[in-house]
């Protein structure tokens, strides 16, 4: 593990740090919610909203992560604000010479994977980071990374705002010091909409913002009642049910969408904050107006993306069990009668015509392991995991007896060696065994029989399957999309296929929250390692 550098602007960076004032605060509710909108977009178990102090890492938001902070030192964040202007992402840990062996990864309970975007103020200062964590290596998309970038610039107004705020709340608080009780319990926010309001219901200040918003001047306020200002409609049915609360000594905060004359449909955040005497008797409630417009319309564009994801991912499907089902049948007419003519008629039809009709047949069957290929892919999304204890040993002997066909066909041989009883779906494992060692027998080198070798390894997490061949093998430009529906290296006439195995092997370790490897040279065979669980949790 290396230690992180150190910006070459730490001292202003440190002092806009503490000049905002946000390290050691309470939690919030805008910083929650964008660090649960982070773990949402990228289907982590932590997410953090971190900062980075002279010597710790502190967090002003955290999902999976019982500390408040951290040595800097260890920290993971330390080195994502050495680069500003980018998400520094980190597919695999372990292979990062930086952080293999943190101690904060062992704490964390082990990290594979981890994607920062750092929190830049407006004249460049990386204060720290938004960041999402997985236990396991994975990748990112873009419009991760993106939407990623674009929460931490939220974060980056939500301390600009607030440090706005805290400076002319300090300056309202020095000049009103001899002010009574319920005015200097009034914080002054330059962006926020501020009002004191009697325990009568009457305005008796509102602050400029108030008025800006409302398009009003301050006559038009102080001294009417709330619903004689806001209508009797709203203050029926949403605002006088909340200043009751206030008025009993209740602490309020709820959000809105508010019609304001000055500045249109805008979402506000409102509190009304009860204020006491010094006799205790309460002075009236201060109401405080937070325009969240913009944090809305970016959680809005975040939705709208998820659910156009969403309803692709179910389009495919759809498409899938389509050509699964409504397919099956004409291919089925042409496959047999196909068959019929040749068997029927061999001798009669002429050499061409027998030729073509061959390749009627073999385009069909094509298409039927196709369409079989795509059935079990549909219905793996369907499929309920179903754990129990699995002997490995006994599914790699059934799926050597259903490949007997294929051993006896290319003089192939499959070597096992102790397996264990892991817990898994045992159906799904027999599936992809079944699909990695006939992809090792089917993608032999020519004149060399092939041989796969089935093993296994245990650690404390995880439970190991390798499949290992002496075939083709893949070239490392190849190991990013090997995974991918309809994925093909080869051309049919060398080796037959639809390029769907993979795919399934890929999604029955995601079924059982774990992954699939590949380690592979051409023409040194190829070795695939599905990690699994060993207490795996149903996807």
């Amino acid at each position: 593990m290396f230690p992180p550098a150190t910006p070459a602007n730490e001292p202003q960076r440190l002092a806009r740090l503490r000049a905002l004032r946000v390290l050691d605060t309470l939690p919030e509710r805008a910083f929650d919610d964008i660090a649960a909108l982070a773990q949402t977009l990228c289907d982590t178990p932590i997410a953090l909203i971190s900062f980075i102090d002279e010597d710790r890492q502190w967090f002003k938001s955290r999902i999976g992560v019982p500390d408040e902070q951290t040595p800097r030192a260890s920290a993971f964040c330390a080195h994502a604000i050495l680069t500003p202007e980018r998400v520094m992402v980190i597919e695999d840990m372990a292979a990062d010479a930086r952080f293999a062996g943190s101690p904060l990864a062992q704490l964390l309970g082990g990290t594979g994977f981890y994607a920062g975007a750092p929190i830049v103020t407006r004249d460049g200062l990386a204060l720290g980071t938004l960041c999402v964590i997985d236990h396991q290596p994975r990748q990112i998309t873009e419009v991760q990374v993106t939407s990623l970038k674009r929460l931490a610039d939220i974060v980056s107004d939500l301390l600009e705002h607030e440090g706005v705020r805290r400076l002319e709340q300090e300056q309202t608080e020095r000049d009103t010091a001899t002010r009574n009780a319920r005015l200097t319990a009034m914080t002054a926010a330059g962006m926020d909409l501020q009002a004191f309001i009697d325990p009568d219901g009457i305005y008796r200040h509102v602050n400029d913002t108030y008025l800006e918003y409302n398009g009003c001047a301050a006559s038009d306020v102080i001294g009417r009642h709330v619903a004689e200002h806001v209508g009797e409609a709203l203050y029926r049915d949403v605002v006088g049910r909340q200043l009751a609360r206030a008025l009993s000594g209740e602490s309020v905060l709820y959000q809105r969408q508010a019609d304001f004359k000055g500045r249109g449909k805008r979402h506000m955040e409102v509190a009304l904050l009860p204020v006491r005497e010094v006799d205790g008797k309460l002075a009236g409630v201060v109401l405080r107006g937070r325009d969240i417009e913009v944090l809305k319309r970016n959680e809005s564009r975040l939705n709208a993306a998820v659910n156009q994801l969403e309803r692709k991912t179910l389009e495919q499907q759809r498409l899938i069990h389509m050509l699964s089902h409504d397919l099956r049948e004409p291919v089925n007419a042409v496959n047999n009668f196909s068959s019929l003519l040749l068997e029927e008629h061999a001798q009669s039809l002429p050499a061409t015509a027998h030729r073509h009709l061959g390749f009627v047949r073999e385009g069909g069957l094509r298409i039927s392991r196709l369409i079989d290929g795509l059935a079990t892919y549909a219905q793996l999304d369907d499929h309920a995991l179903r754990l129990e204890p699995v002997d490995t040993a006994e599914i790699v002997r059934q799926v050597r007896e259903a490949l007997d066909g294929e051993l006896t066909t290319c003089a192939g041989r499959i070597e096992v060696g102790s397996l264990p009883i892991i817990m898994a779906d045992a159906n799904l494992l027999r599936m992809a065994l079944h699909q990695l060692i006939g992809n090792a027998l089917k993608f032999a080198r020519p004149g060399v029989p092939p041989v796969v070798q089935v093993k296994a390894t245990q650690d404390e997490a995880l439970d190991m399957l390798h499949v290992t061949d002496n075939g083709v093998g893949i070239a490392h430009e190849h190991h990013g999309n090997i995974f991918g529906l309809f994925t093909r290296l080869h051309n049919r006439r060398e080796y037959d296929g639809a390029g769907l195995g993979l795919a399934i092997c890929q999604r029955v370790a995601d079924l059982h929250r774990g992954r699939l490897s590949l380690q592979s040279e051409p023409r040194q065979g190829s070795c695939f390692t599905l990690h699994l669980p060993a207490a795996a949790g149903p996807a």
